[in-house]
């Protein structure tokens, strides 16, 4: 029964450490603002001793699984204030780590009769790819020298030379996403490196992130794409040539050595004994909208600052557009939510084209085409801007349906920006709100919350008192307690946070049940984190009861969440339990 204590004990601890080191932060920035009150000096020692504990009770986890994925999350936690211990961690989990990748099955050509073999190779395989990803992610927002090499020791070839992990181009990209922070040179080498082999999403969001921090390599690199798109072993191709050509090439890159013969689309090299075929590189369309949609982006930031050089010149911009034109022009079927993306740009550089795309689409298909070319004209004009300023620009617009999808495109915005209450204001003003009623019952369920993140105490009061169960007053006033904490009100959020805890009912029975007391725990630790510790605490034994039960069922069913006596920590990912209100629910055992 050790492990499955220890599981609740670490997930319990961890989560208490994490809170209070948030307070700390939270607590000290308003503080300078506001003379608040910073969290005592002897909670923050409480805290990296608790984490202190963790890393060493951690160590007693029987699968090495466990000990890998809680030194990752340990060592996270401690950096700031022990660099040297969680530097330690992160070896000791990238050794261990090292040695699981060891011992994965590189061939499962035997296990083709043996089902039951093949699906437990795979899940290791998998959990292992998941907890090195993690990792290396981790350590990068650290280190991201330490990430690289630590990406090299973890690397592991089959017999053929070819890298067993097959996502290692993308998580490449997410680590020169990291690395740009701290040294854009070294993540545009990264980048480059794999645009050989592909375009992708991670890709554009590795160019923003150079490009934010050297804009010279940033355009550099985008001049690299537009290169590898425009490169005449490139072969563009969208959904539409799927529907009458099966046999387009899905690999990207690679040779093969024929003897006098010359295959579709490839590049012909004689060597004296064969023919070299070189593979075209795959290019989908939509990653070519992605990339025209980030270099936008980043020339709206160059021409805000006029010392940036632009991503790419209107010209090389141009030369995107006219190349997705003449595609759409050669294609056969046409899809309006693919050609709507562009069209609007295509129209304005080239009328001609975009006249001939049109003639070959059929009437409804045009009507469906002006309809997404609205959309995306919206997107467009609003692409990062605020929701106060899209709704600025709504009020500019003819009055009707244009004004109305700026405005719904303004509450939109609210609601991602977190600000419910500014995007009832802006609802307000929409006509036709029929339309748009889903916005509505988004806004009404967000709303009590965001008026409590506010500190509007009065409105949520009032609205208090419409609420149906304890556990959404639970919810509204442990939020409204650290919104007055951070204002320096003390008194007051204690009073709403001891309010909120009278509502719950002491008994674990239920999700929401456990819910409430997260919440609970999350705002006493901006009012009274010695009782943020407590709450939790107390409650370790429902934790294990419900993990107790839970082992149970997976035995049962044979889910495979349990191994060895010991819950493991990959069913709860490390973005999951480092943030428990939400990882907490995805604990099945």
């Amino acid at each position: 029964m050790f492990y499955k204590r220890a599981f609740t004990v670490f997930l319990c601890a961890a989560f208490a450490a994490a809170q209070n080191f948030a307070q700390i932060k939270s607590a000290s920035s308003v503080a300078d603002a506001k003379d608040t009150a910073r969290i005592s000096p002897a909670i923050e020692e409480k805290s990296v001793a608790l984490l202190s504990i963790l890393a060493r009770d951690a160590e007693q986890f029987y699968l090495p699984e466990n000990r890998v994925a809680s030194r990752v999350l340990i060592a996270n936690l401690l950096w700031e204030r022990d660099e040297k211990q969680a530097r330690a961690l992160f070896q000791a989990a990238v050794a261990e780590l090292n040695s699981l990748v060891g011992r994965l099955p590189l061939d499962d050509a035997a296990d083709e009769e043996n089902a039951s073999t093949a699906e437990e190779n795979f899940l290791t395989v998998d959990a292992v790819s998941e907890l090195r990803s993690d990792l290396l992610l981790s350590l990068a927002a650290r280190d991201p020298k330490a990430a690289l090499d630590a990406l090299q020791t973890l690397t592991r070839r089959k017999a053929d030379g070819e890298n067993f992990f097959t996502d290692d181009s993308t998580l490449e990209l997410s680590l020169a996403e990291k690395i740009a922070a701290k040294d854009p040179k070294q993540a545009y080498e990264i980048a480059r490196k794999n645009l050989e082999k592909s375009l992708g999403a991670n890709l554009n969001s590795a160019l923003e992130n150079i490009y934010a921090q050297d804009a010279e390599t940033g355009a550099r690199l985008a001049r690299d794409i537009i290169a590898k798109i425009k490169s005449g072993n490139t072969k563009i191709v969208s959904s539409g040539d799927y529907m009458t050509n099966s046999s387009i090439p899905t690999r990207t890159g690679g040779v093969s050595n024929v003897v006098g013969e010359m295959t579709s689309g490839g590049v012909m090299m004689n060597t004296g004994r064969a023919v070299v075929i070189e593979a075209p590189s795959i290019v989908n369309v939509w990653e070519i909208h992605q990339f025209l949609q980030t270099v936008k982006k980043l020339n709206r930031k160059a021409a805000s600052d006029k010392r940036t050089p632009t991503a790419l010149s209107e010209a090389e911009i141009k030369d995107l557009i006219d190349l997705l034109a003449q595609k759409y022009i050669k294609q056969q079927h046409l899809s309006p939510y693919e050609v709507g993306q562009v069209m609007s740009d295509i129209t304005k550089y080239f009328p001609a084209s975009a006249q001939a795309i049109r003639r070959k689409m059929a009437q409804n298909m045009g009507d469906e085409l002006d309809a997404q070319m609205r959309n995306q004209d919206v997107q467009s004009e609003t692409e990062d801007l605020s929701a106060e300023e899209i709704s600025q620009i709504a009020e500019k617009k003819s009055a009707g349906d244009e004004r109305d999808r700026f405005y719904k495109r303004a509450v939109e915005e609210a609601l991602e920006e977190g600000d419910a209450v500014k995007a009832k204001e802006i609802y307000a003003r929409v006509k036709k709100r029929d339309e748009y009623d889903y916005l509505n019952t988004r806004i009404e369920t967000d709303l009590p919350l965001a008026l409590a993140q506010k500190g509007e105490m009065r409105e949520v009061r009032q609205m208090l008192t419409k609420s149906k169960t304890p556990e959404e007053r639970i919810e509204i006033l442990s939020a409204l307690a650290a919104t007055v904490a951070q204002n320096g009100d003390q008194k007051t959020a204690a009073a709403l946070i001891n309010e909120a805890r009278a509502q719950y009912s002491g008994k674990m029975r239920q999700r929401r049940n456990l819910t409430s007391v997260l919440q609970l725990a999350q705002g006493y630790a901006f009012v009274e984190p010695e009782q943020s510790f407590s709450l939790l605490e107390s409650n370790i034994s429902y934790f294990n009861d419900l993990i107790a039960a839970g082992i149970l069922l997976d035995d049962f069913n044979e889910y495979g969440s349990v191994k060895s006596d010991e819950v493991k920590l990959d069913v709860v990912r490390a973005a999951s339990y480092s943030n428990a209100p939400n990882g907490v629910r995805l604990i099945r055992k």
